[in-house]
């Protein structure tokens, strides 16, 4: 046999032996809550449908509510999983799957008696999360139910929108550096950036001033775009952190306000909010809110996960409220390719 077909071998026999009923819920992956035949082997082997599998005492259906699909969260409930067992965070899977906006998941689990309007992140509850999605006729008419205020209504379709225009494309954001300045021209920004308009011209990919593939060259130049809008005001831009350095926003933050955001490769996206020249906020943005996060964290749906809106939209979206600006086609704030204004960073502004 060849070493191919002794590996094609191997292959089918690690295959086969990951569909043998077992008794407990040892090497599930993320993925692994979405396969079916996966989760009733082990439920057919004996595995216990409420057994804690992670810790924060997530159950099986925590987990094919946060990860997997409908039919992951219908072969438990069929097993007589508790489709109202709460995690240590005091969230249930109806919680997991309005997060995830998934009908398939909310219709089964709302079928199985889970409890719909108790707040686990007061004031939110599984049904108020579903009420700001489309999923909201699911629980509308539910026992319970109570109709959104108008004023939060309307604060989350101007978020929705502004997400949207953040939305139109795929959005690459690992290692961007952005910031949103409000109601300051190009020139000007390039002003308080310590350069001169008139040798600023906006440049394309092609015609950099400096080499992109030099990390630490990059870092001394910014970008820097007009937004067309109402409020406008400017986009500063880099492929690094000095947007959202407190220098850096200081200096272009004089009678307005400005905030910065850091992608961060390495982990965590970072956010800073200068008012008048000062620092009055610095933050980790993103995560999934808690009952003591601003509101506007559940407003730009921090919380919600899945494919209602690309990547970071909700990130970048709530960053351009935060400085007071409205974006309408999000693209020119992360179109990496696209032509700005490049601004040497004099030695003050940098690190």
């Amino acid at each position: 046999m060849s070493p191919c077909q002794l590996e094609e071998r191997r292959r089918e026999e690690k295959a086969r032996r990951r569909y043998l009923p077992r008794a407990d819920w040892t090497g599930m992956g993320y993925r692994d809550w979405g396969d079916a035949a996966l989760i009733r082997a082990r439920l057919d082997g004996g595995a216990s449908p409420d057994a804690p599998v992670r810790q924060g005492g997530a159950r099986p259906l925590h987990l094919a509510a946060s990860w997997g699909k409908a039919e992951t969260v219908a072969a438990l409930l069929a097993h007589g999983a508790e489709a109202d067992a709460h995690d240590e965070e005091g969230h249930t899977p109806l919680w997991y799957a309005a997060c995830g906006a998934d009908v398939g998941m909310v219709r089964a689990l709302i079928q199985a008696g889970a409890d719909v309007w108790t707040p686990q992140e007061d004031p939110w509850s599984p049904g108020r999360l579903l009420l700001t999605t489309p999923l909201a006729p699911l629980v509308t008419e539910l026992p319970g139910a109570v109709p959104l205020p108008a004023e939060e209504v309307a604060a989350l379709r101007a978020a929705d929108a502004l997400i949207a225009a953040f939305s139109e494309q795929d959005l690459w954001t690992e290692g961007l550096g952005i910031a949103f300045v409000a109601g300051v021209g190009e020139d000007e920004v390039v002003r308080r950036l310590g350069g001169d308009p008139t040798l600023c011209p906006a440049v394309d990919q092609d015609n950099l001033p400096f080499d992109p593939l030099d990390y630490d060259a990059s870092l001394r130049y910014v970008g820097v775009t007009g937004v067309d809008s109402s409020p406008g005001g400017c986009l500063i831009v880099q492929g690094g952190y000095m947007p959202s350095d407190d220098t850096v926003l200081r200096a272009v933050s004089a009678d307005t306000s400005a905030y910065g955001v850091y992608f961060n490769p390495k982990g965590g996206t970072f956010g800073a909010m200068a008012r008048d020249g000062g620092i009055v906020a610095r933050e980790e943005i993103g995560l999934s809110p808690q009952a003591s996060d601003p509101a506007a964290y559940w407003t730009y749906r921090f919380w919600q996960r899945g494919s209602a809106f690309a990547h970071g939209a909700g990130v970048l979206a709530y960053a351009c409220a935060a400085a007071g600006m409205t974006v309408g086609d999000g693209q020119v704030a992360i179109d990496r390719g696209a032509a700005r204004r490049w601004v040497p960073l004099p030695p003050a502004l940098q690190r």
